[in-house]
């Protein structure tokens, strides 16, 4: 069996675990924004996807180091590029477990709308310099 932490640490496990129920706690933050906009996107992605896939989206989140397997750097031009938009959306809305990733990345698709997602490709496009599929 896998570890899901390399080192147990009970902070980094509450942090983690407020990340896992972000999406029921504080769906509120993010209802305001229905226009599709790479700006909306880039404010989702920096309060919930942040703590995990970093500021740069590198995959180098300060709770990365914590999380087997590692997140997905979002930066990778050569990976992502291999990416659809649907894929993008179905691992967003269903979570990693979806896409056949990782289970500790949770589902969004209560948090967020289908603009809100949509909005979110668009940075994340971005991150990684490539283009939509």
């Amino acid at each position: 069996m896998r570890a899901i932490y390399r080192n147990y640490n009970p902070v980094i496990n509450v942090i983690s675990t407020l990340l896992i129920f972000s999406s029921v706690i504080f769906p509120s933050l993010l209802q305001a924004e229905e226009t599709l906009s790479l700006n909306n996107g880039q404010k989702s992605y920096r309060w919930y996807c942040t703590p995990c896939h970093g500021v740069k989206g590198d995959g180098k989140g300060f709770n990365a180091q914590n999380l087997d397997p590692r997140p997905t750097n979002h930066a990778d031009t050569m990976l992502m590029e291999k990416r659809t938009d649907d894929d993008l959306f179905n691992v967003i809305q269903g979570g990693g477990k979806a896409a056949g990733k990782s289970t500790l990345m949770p589902p969004w698709g209560k948090t967020f709308s289908k603009v809100q997602i949509d909005s979110l490709i668009l940075y994340l496009r971005t991150l990684c310099n490539c283009q939509k599929l």
